[in-house]
């Protein structure tokens, strides 16, 4: 109950410093993903391939979907 306790306090006090303490391999492993996503080529090519394809797309079923809906009035 008292290392429950303790273990609660340091989690709220220093909720990063305990988590690397309690779990070496597990916040090593983090440390080694958030590197390699800023570091790392393959995210940001795949973010502009996805960008070069959703927004040509975008585009066009905009314009397709506001031919549809606009009402001329006469």
């Amino acid at each position: 109950m008292v290392g429950n306790l303790l273990k609660t306090y340091a989690y709220a006090k220093a909720p990063r410093a305990t988590f690397m303490v309690g779990h070496p391999v597990k916040s090593a492993r983090l440390a080694k993903m958030r590197w390699d996503m800023k570091h790392a080529w393959a995210p940001r090519v795949a973010a502009i391939g996805a960008a070069a394809v959703a927004l040509p797309l975008g585009l066009a079923l905009g314009r397709a979907m506001g031919a549809r809906h606009v009402h001329h009035e006469h």
